[in-house]
């Protein structure tokens, strides 16, 4: 059974599954906020048109426009007013505002249900759009002065919390961003290093890609990870990687401690790819059947496993000063030879049915005369 690793990519799925609920729980929320404001607002409005036709008694709806402050003000400057029609004009500029707010959680609700359905919760604009509500919300102290202004405050700090979220996903996407450069500069160096490998460091990540996708796990993540997996021949003398012909029993123990050195190098590197491409560095040459090197074990991750297919693919289809590159079709069942010993059987299984794909790269990033 293919044992399985939690991705990148599963993990912003997660996110953006839990983010779409999160959308629609807000949505439902002020779905429910809206209706209540507009059947309020409704309600309000007969009871306005009730006590001004001397129907139904102010004092019955007084905790309505009591704290109003239209109606306290004509209270005051015009006492001899019908105390019914200035509970009525209460009433109406409470149930105006009532009205007024149902529309702009409209608005919010719309704003704030899509912006956690696109899958990123945080935006500028949503920040914008709950800041911009939150001044206009300052309408409710038309009803309530006290109302009013915990009600735009509410939706203010709301707004600081999202422009907060929006800082922390940048610098989220700036560490990636420098993560990303430190790989391929890393890369870069170590195909320099060694003139003979060409461009191996970019086909083996773009098998490994191709592999990866077709397991189902993260290929970007396993792509960036695996240009990295050679870094530690960085630390092996050239005159070993360079030499023409096979490597003596004590030159191939050094060759071999460039797994070790790359575990070494990316050790106390921050950052889930850098993570993964120490995985790689370090497990690359392990094998299904624990005869594999630096440890020799069994339980190799997903990534090592993966990288395993793509790295010996292009070293037997390379040409080097000690062999000739041999034939795709040799390379191709030379792989399937060692499916369930040196290698895992359903990577292997999975880098068979990409074999058009895997050619076409081959023929894409070929070594330079």
């Amino acid at each position: 059974m293919l044992r399985k690793t939690r991705t990148n990519k599963e993990q912003q799925e997660t996110i953006r599954r839990r983010m779409a609920h999160i959308g629609q729980v807000l949505g439902g929320i002020c779905r429910i906020a809206m209706i209540g404001l507009t059947v309020l607002a409704i309600v309000i409005g007969v009871a306005a048109a009730l006590i001004a036709a001397g129907i139904v008694e102010p004092g019955v709806f007084s905790g309505v426009y009591a704290r109003n402050p239209i109606y306290l003000l004509l209270r005051t400057i015009i006492a001899e007013m019908d105390e019914r029609f200035i509970a009525a004009i209460g009433c109406t500029v409470t149930a105006l505002t009532f009205l007024g707010m149902a529309l702009l959680v409209r608005g919010l609700k719309r704003t704030m249900a899509d912006t956690a359905i696109s899958g990123k919760p945080f935006t500028h604009e949503a920040a914008k759009e709950i800041r911009r509500t939150a001044f206009i919300m300052l309408i409710g102290m038309l009803y309530n002065p006290f109302f009013g202004i915990a009600l735009s405050l509410s939706l203010l700090l709301l707004s600081y919390f999202v422009e907060y979220g929006v800082y922390l996903q940048e610098q989220a996407d700036l560490t990636q961003a420098i993560q990303e450069e430190m790989i391929v500069s890393f890369a870069e160096i170590t195909e320099n290093k060694s003139g003979q490998t060409g461009q191996h460091v970019k086909r083996v990540s773009e098998y490994a890609r191709v592999i990866a996708r077709e397991l189902g796990a993260d290929d970007e993540t396993i792509r960036l990870a695996s240009t990295m997996h050679d870094i530690g021949k960085l630390m092996i003398p050239e005159s070993i990687l360079e030499k023409p012909g096979k490597l003596t029993d004590e030159e191939y123990a050094v060759m071999k401690q460039h797994t070790t050195y790359g575990g070494k190098l990316l050790e106390n590197v921050e950052g889930e790819v850098m993570q993964v491409a120490r995985t790689v560095a370090l497990e690359h040459h392990e094998r299904e059947d624990g005869k594999g090197y630096p440890t020799g074990k069994k339980d190799i991750s997903l990534e090592g496993r993966i990288v395993a297919v793509a790295d010996v693919y292009d070293a037997l289809t390379s040409r080097r000063s000690y062999k000739e590159a041999w034939e795709e079709d040799r390379a191709f069942d030379e792989i399937r030879r060692n499916s369930g010993t040196q290698f895992d059987p359903q990577v292997v299984d999975a880098f068979l049915r990409c074999r058009e794909e895997i050619s076409h790269i081959r023929e894409m990033y070929a070594d330079r005369e």
